[in-house]
């Protein structure tokens, strides 16, 4: 009779763990709240062994109860997502219905996931569920569906990852966004832009005394634009730079988001583990670091106002006047982190990518130079904004290196949406591999090939061109990109106009495309030149 009973309390706990997945976790967001979860089923599990304890004997097996309940929810949800879930009509790897886990072991493998997901379209076609919530599409009609204006698609549960901290690229709320956007427009104004040209100069000029310094020695460009792009934005943020184009060492924060990323790029599909992450002693000891290296500057900057306005002091004027409650200075910190961060990998990633294809085709290399020589010695925002080659290699690299290569990750409205013909279910995920997406030769002829002429004389090579979109459309459009721009345009004219250049010895071509990591932001290469002075 006692065994029996056992066996009944058992079913019904399994029974309660389906019910639970099946009427509640099978709706909503639950990765922010994981650890919340794992308390208090941790709790119950160990009350229960107690209780089992202290009693003396097992008159009703408490825990097993409890693992019974556990099991029924993960068995429930395992079935739900392989055969019943909405999303169960579209092709992709099995695996990939069952758990995130699938498409983190593909990034596990050398952290280019961009180059997993191209497989897989090559595979199943433009549509490929890659995630049990998730899909990957590279259809055409994707781009305005989920991008453009009036999109009623929002962003997906990836943009939490920096709770309790918030900034303006992070924020899902629409009208919270919108709010904040017009803070950040002011910071972007064409008269601002004119007020931070001579810092893009002078951290031009800080560039082009180490490479004078380093003339017919190997430089790697790839650490070099990394360190000008944090400098630039080290004092756009905090006003003060992080001397590294001086010093031609690695700042404490450069490192430190390098290795963020790398983790953001490996888990970016885990979103659930990310709060175990920061709260977890030990583990979290460098985020818990980095973020008072934030505060602590962020503090600094609030207490010394740069002479000359920047683009935090926006950002910061709109924090004084308004309550400054704990959300507020949270949002503070998230967009002290977003002017560093955004401002400088992504243009980073560009130069790199860019300044390779130069170095490879001397004939075009030269060709700018020829561009930009009547230009000397005033090599200004206006004056470089007309220069067309110089703007069609920046497109083409933009295009074949794109600094986010899997794309931004978006979330159908709860009644679904139509891209093309085909009814995406509501609260899907959805990502644009833009890797994947700008090497379609729906989208572009030839599109492995780095030819800036289809951005000039011969269109017809680009024969979508809404289809290209790499500052983003609509509402979430770049607020930077005129300000990224002025800084690509002013630092490779600099350098072209000043230089001749090759490969070091044993760089190749395939060690600078083929180790391109996914993380998150792009990841490039080492890329290993010798500078000359160049002979007018």
């Amino acid at each position: 009779m006692l065994l029996e009973t056992s066996h009944k309390l058992l079913a019904l706990g399994g029974i309660s763990g389906v019910s639970a997945q099946v009427l509640v976790y099978r709706y909503g967001e639950w990765d922010v709240k994981a650890p919340a979860l794992f308390v208090s089923y941790a709790s119950l599990l160990l009350g229960a062994v107690v209780v089992e304890f202290v009693a003396g004997q097992n008159v009703a097996p408490l825990a097993s109860i409890v693992l019974c309940h556990v099991a029924g929810i993960y068995l429930s949800m395992l079935v739900y997502r392989a055969f019943y879930h909405p999303l169960a009509k579209f092709p992709g790897p099995f695996l990939a219905r069952l758990s995130n886990f699938y498409v983190t072991a593909l990034s596990a493998k050398k952290l280019q996931l961009y180059n997993e997901v191209q497989k897989l379209h090559e595979q199943y076609g433009d549509i490929v569920r890659i995630a049990p919530t998730e899909l990957s599409i590279i259809d055409p009609k994707a781009v305005k569906a989920l991008h453009g204006a009036g999109s009623k698609a929002g962003k997906g549960i990836w943009y939490t990852v920096l709770e309790p901290r918030m900034n303006l690229h992070m924020d899902r709320d629409k009208k919270s966004h919108t709010q904040r956007r017009r803070i950040w427009d002011q910071g972007f104004k064409p008269e601002a832009l004119r007020c931070y040209e001579p810092r893009i100069t002078l951290y031009t000029d800080q560039l082009l005394a180490a490479i004078d310094k380093r003339l017919g020695t190997t430089m790697d460009m790839t650490t070099w634009f990394n360190y000008l792009s944090f400098d630039v934005m080290g004092d756009m943020a905090f006003g003060k730079s992080f001397d590294m184009l001086n010093s031609g060492k690695d700042a404490y924060l450069l490192k430190q988001v390098h290795e963020d990323m790398k983790m953001l790029g490996l888990f970016s599909h885990l979103t659930w583990l990310l709060p175990f992450f920061k709260r977890i002693p030990g583990i979290n000891a460098d985020y818990v670091k980095q973020w008072k290296w934030i505060t602590s500057h962020v503090e600094r900057r609030v207490k010394n106002r740069p002479d000359m306005p920047d683009v935090f002091s926006f950002v910061l004027d709109a924090f004084e006047k308004g309550p400054k409650t704990q959300v507020d200075y949270n949002y503070l910190l998230g967009d002290a982190y977003l002017v560093v961060v955004a401002g400088s990998d992504t243009t980073a990633v560009t130069m790199s990518g860019l300044f390779f294809n130069l170095v490879r085709d001397q004939a075009l290399y030269k060709a700018l130079q020829k561009e930009l020589e009547p230009l000397l010695p005033d090599l200004s925002y206006d004056r470089l904004a007309d220069c067309s080659l110089l703007n069609a290699a920046i497109n083409e690299a933009l295009r074949l290196h794109p600094a986010v290569p899997s794309g931004a990750q978006r979330m159908t409205p709860p009644e679904g949406m139509m891209i093309g013909d085909t009814y995406i279910p509501g609260n899907t995920l959805i990502t644009i591999p833009v890797y994947t997406f700008w090497r379609d030769e729906r989208m572009f002829a030839r599109p492995n090939e780095f030819l800036p002429e289809r951005w000039t004389t011969q269109p017809e090579l680009v024969k979508d061109p809404a289809a290209f979109t790499p500052f983003n459309i609509g509402s979430h459009s770049c607020v930077g990109k005129q300000f990224g721009l002025m800084e690509l345009r002013r630092v490779i004219a600099a350098i072209v106009t000043h230089y001749d250049v090759s490969f070091a010895p044993g760089q190749t071509e395939p060690a600078y495309l083929d180790a391109t990591l996914d993380a998150f932001t792009a990841a490039p290469a080492p890329l290993q030149v010798v500078f000359s002075k160049r002979q007018v």
